[in-house]
């Protein structure tokens, strides 16, 4: 039996972010974020959408490459990828993780960052 140390959910690759009452994040990749989990947003310059750069901010919704943020993006400046690659790329990375509510004993959405699993 072997087993493979992984670091879940780890930073992101950012695609896209909408400009929408609530922001939409897509992801390069499958992703690991969970309803309620707390993310914070690294995004230069070149990319636009400076406002949400470094804001932490909680998943209201997720699907396999998006999570749904409480932000409204609607009037920042548009996201889009510059003409030269020779940027710091933007990434969507773990800020904290928050309580279940409702649930007992209370566990985090996150139950551990660093997960054991078989390979």
């Amino acid at each position: 039996m072997s087993f493979k140390f992984e670091n879940y959910p780890g930073s992101r690759y950012i695609i896209g972010i909408s400009n929408a009452q609530f922001a939409v994040v897509t992801t390069s990749v499958d992703h690991f974020f969970t309803d309620g989990s707390i993310v914070s947003l690294r995004v230069t310059k070149p990319y636009g959408m400076v406002e949400i750069n470094n804001k932490q901010v909680k998943v209201l919704s997720h699907t396999s490459n998006t999570v749904t943020l409480a932000i409204d993006s609607s009037n920042f400046t548009p996201f889009v990828y510059p003409a030269s690659g020779d940027t710091t790329p933007p990434v969507i990375v773990p800020s904290a993780s928050s309580v279940i509510p409702g649930s007992y004993p209370s566990t985090v959405n996150l139950e551990d960052s660093f997960d054991v699993r078989r390979t």
